[in-house]
């Protein structure tokens, strides 16, 4: 696949999706997510992984 997939949890459309270098569509994970606060984690296993999480949206405050 590459050495960098993203993955996008967007609440607005309600759908988990992951991506090559912000680019490529690679496929739908999960649909029809239910709206209520969702808790991202991040477990990698392989050694001299790095892993990041951003967060693209609006500021929230609060």
């Amino acid at each position: 696949v590459g050495e960098r997939v993203r993955l996008v949890l967007d609440c607005d459309r309600h759908i988990v999706y992951f991506e090559r270098a912000g680019s490529e569509f690679l496929g739908l994970a999960f649909t029809d997510l239910p709206p209520v606060k969702l808790f991202p984690a991040i477990c990698a296993v392989y050694g001299n992984t790095e892993v990041s999480m951003v967060y693209l949206g609006p500021p929230v405050i609060g």
